[in-house]
C-alpha cells in the first residue's frame, strides 16, 4: 500500500503549511472558489470588452481597414461588484472619441443590477439600510451607506406608480376591504390606515387589487379608493358579495359605488363587538353559542339558532344580543347569495385573506417601529402585495369539494 503524500513532512512541518493555507483563506472554505472566479470572471470581462471595442472601432489592433470608425485610447480602471464580489481595477478599454458601448454594464453604475436586487431583497426582507450595508460588508467585503441603499430602493417607486395604475378585467367574483393602522414618520409620528382591496375572480384566483394610506377609515377616503378601482375596470357586473370589516365609512361608501351588490358583514369583527358588550362570567359560553349561529347547515337555520341565542342571553346580556342582532342579514348574507355552494362560506364570511397579509405586513415593520415617510411606506408594502400575489396564483377552489362529488357518483352507481 503506498504511503500517504504528507509522510514525508514531520509533524510540525505538516502543521505549520496546514496553519498557512487556512490563514490565506482566513478559514473560510468560499473563498477557495470565489477568489479564482472573480479573477476569471475579470479576465472574461476585459476580454469580452476588447472583442466589443474591435467591434466597434472596425479594425483589430495595429491592423488598417476602410472600415475603422475610430482610434483606441487605452483603458481606465474602475470597480465592478458583481454577485461574485467586487471585481477590483477591471480594465475598461477607451476610444479617442466618444464612448465605449459596452454591454458588461450600464454607463455610470458601479455594479450589477442582480446585486441590486438582492439589496432590495434584504431591504425587504426586514433589514435596515444601515444593517443592509453591514450584510454586503460581510458578504463581499464593501460596505453601502444607508444612503446609497436608498437611492438603491428608491426603484421601486417606478413598481409602485405601476401597481397603482393598473387596470382590471371586471371578472371579479367576491371583493374583501380591509384597513390596517401603521406609524409614518413626518414632522412626528402618527398612525394612518392603510387601505386594502383583495379580489376573487369568477375563476377562483385572488390577488390584492391595490392599496392607499389616508388618514382615516372615512366615507370620503374609502369612496375615493373604490371610486379609483371602478375607474380602472372593477365594475362590479359580476361581483356576488362584498365582505366588510364593519366599519360606518366602508359600509357607506360601498354603498355608493356598488349599490347592487350584497354586503357580507365580517363574523370576526362582529363577535370581537360582542365580546366588547359581555361580562367575562358570561363571555365564554355567550360567544359559543353566537359561532353556533355561522355553523348552520342553511339560512332558515341559522334563523333559528340565533333566535333562540338571542333568547337565552336578551336578559343577561342585552347589550350583547342587540350588538349582534342589528347585522344579523349581513351576516348571513353568505348564506343566502351561495346557496348552493357551502363549501366557500367559510371564505367569505370573514375578512381573513386580508389579515393573513396584514400579519406578513406587521412582521416586516415591527424592526422599523414606523415607516420613514409615505413613500417608504407604499414601496415596502406594495413589494410585499406583489409578492403575494404571486404565490396566490393558485385557485381559490375546496381540496374536500371533489371528494363529495365521487362520493355521489359511487352512491349513483
Amino acid at each position: 500500500m503506498p504511503e500517504p503524500y504528507y509522510l514525508h513532512l514531520s509533524k510540525r512541518e505538516y502543521t505549520e503549511r496546514w496553519q498557512e493555507f487556512k490563514d490565506f483563506f482566513q478559514d473560510d472554505e468560499l473563498e477557495v472558489v470565489q477568489r479564482p472566479m472573480r479573477d476569471a470572471l475579470k479576465r472574461f470581462l476585459q476580454g469580452l470588452m476588447e472583442v466589443e471595442r474591435t467591434a466597434q472601432v472596425g479594425a483589430r489592433w495595429n491592423k488598417r481597414s476602410k472600415r475603422r470608425a475610430g482610434q483606441r485610447n487605452g483603458h481606465y480602471q474602475r470597480n465592478l461588484l458583481t454577485a461574485f464580489g467586487m471585481v477590483r481595477e477591471l480594465l475598461v478599454p477607451r476610444l479617442r472619441k466618444g464612448g465605449l458601448r459596452t454591454k458588461v454594464f450600464q454607463r455610470y453604475r458601479r455594479r450589477w443590477k442582480s446585486v441590486d436586487n438582492y439589496i432590495r431583497s434584504l431591504f425587504l426582507g426586514g433589514a435596515s439600510t444601515r444593517e443592509v450595508g453591514e450584510l454586503l460588508e460581510r458578504l463581499w467585503g464593501i460596505r453601502l451607506s444607508a444612503s446609497a441603499v436608498s437611492e438603491i430602493i428608491r426603484v421601486l417607486d417606478a413598481e409602485v406608480r405601476k401597481f397603482h395604475k393598473r387596470t382590471f378585467d371586471d371578472v371579479y367574483r367576491f371583493l374583501f376591504l380591509d384597513g390596517v393602522w401603521v406609524k409614518v414618520s413626518g414632522y412626528k409620528v402618527v398612525k394612518k390606515v392603510m387601505l386594502v382591496a383583495y379580489g376573487v375572480r369568477a375563476d377562483g384566483r385572488r390577488e390584492v387589487l391595490d392599496f392607499r394610506l389616508a388618514g382615516s377609515e372615512s366615507e370620503a377616503a374609502w369612496e375615493t379608493f373604490l371610486e379609483d378601482l371602478y375607474r380602472r375596470g372593477i365594475k362590479g357586473a359580476k361581483l356576488e358579495l362584498v365582505t366588510v370589516d364593519g366599519g360606518g365609512g366602508v359600509k357607506a361608501a360601498q354603498e355608493v359605488v356598488y349599490p347592487q351588490v350584497p354586503r357580507q358583514r365580517c363574523w370576526v369583527h362582529k363577535l370581537r363587538n360582542v365580546a366588547d358588550k359581555v361580562r367575562v362570567k358570561h363571555r365564554e359560553e355567550c360567544l359559543g353559542g353566537a359561532r353556533r349561529i355561522y355553523e348552520a347547515k342553511n339560512y332558515r337555520d341559522a334563523v333559528r339558532r340565533c333566535r333562540q341565542w338571542a333568547a337565552k342571553w336578551r336578559r343577561l346580556e342585552p347589550k350583547a344580543v342587540a350588538c349582534l342582532e342589528e347585522d344579523i342579514e349581513e351576516l348571513l348574507a353568505h348564506m343566502r347569495v351561495l346557496r348552493t355552494e357551502p363549501e366557500l362560506w367559510k371564505k367569505v364570511r370573514t375578512t381573513n385573506v386580508i389579515e393573513r397579509q396584514f400579519r406578513e405586513l406587521r412582521k416586516r415593520i415591527r424592526p422599523m417601529c414606523s415607516f420613514a415617510n409615505g413613500e417608504s411606506c407604499s414601496r415596502i408594502v406594495c413589494a410585499l402585495f406583489q409578492k403575494a400575489n404571486k404565490r396566490s396564483e393558485q385557485r381559490w377552489t375546496s381540496q374536500r369539494r371533489p371528494k363529495a362529488v365521487v362520493r355521489v357518483n359511487r352512491k349513483a352507481a
